[in-house]
């Protein structure tokens, strides 16, 4: 194992236990991903939160009905919003391998009012305040969504989506989950 300097170690493939090394194999093969991400070796410490982790991410990735690009853009914007380096790094690698252009990019971080499709607009700033300022979602908020062709079960997802994306924040701040040389390189990171 190897760790965060006096935190926690993080359980790498060569040594991890046959019931880690599963997951691992299983979690390489449907993100078809050639390294074990240091947030998921960090959560390994405790098989059950790897497993746990790992169902929540499966299930819910496997099966929404938003498209991926626009789960990508949600939990990067809360990420930024959190101050999350870790999880901006990651959503913002998946943003562009998805085809999310600089603008958008850009816009997400620094002006949610010049996103475009308004769609798009309308979407981003729900889940912000989902994530953000929950008890204050007002009816407003929701028929504003609805008006773009939103279903109540989307709606719902995407409030899931903004709870995922504030628990995978407290998740890589508390536990100090290390950005991946190789997203810091694809990033540009000096």
């Amino acid at each position: 194992m190897t760790g965060i300097p006096n935190l926690l170690p993080m359980v790498e493939e060569e040594t991890a236990p046959l019931e880690v090394a599963q997951i691992y194999a299983e979690i390489k093969q449907t993100l078809q991903i050639p390294f074990i991400p240091n947030g998921i070796k960090v959560a390994a410490t405790s098989p059950l939160v790897l497993k746990a982790y790992w169902a929540l991410y499966r299930d819910f990735s496997q099966q929404t009905s938003l498209p991926q690009s626009l789960v990508a853009m949600i939990l990067y914007t809360i990420a930024e919003r959190n101050h999350c380096q870790y999880c901006s790094a990651t959503n913002e690698l998946t943003c562009r391998t998805l085809g999310v252009d600089e603008e958008t990019l850009r816009a997400l971080v620094d002006d949610l009012e010049h996103v475009s499709p308004e769609r798009l607009q309308a979407i981003i700033e729900f889940a912000v305040k989902a994530a953000r300022d929950p008890k204050n979602l007002s009816a407003e908020d929701f028929d504003r969504v609805r008006r773009h062709g939103l279903s109540d079960a989307e709606l719902v997802e995407i409030v899931f989506l903004a709870a995922i994306g504030n628990f995978n924040d407290t998740l890589a701040d508390a536990l100090k989950f290390p950005v991946e040389s190789a997203v810091a390189q694809a990033l540009g990171w000096r």
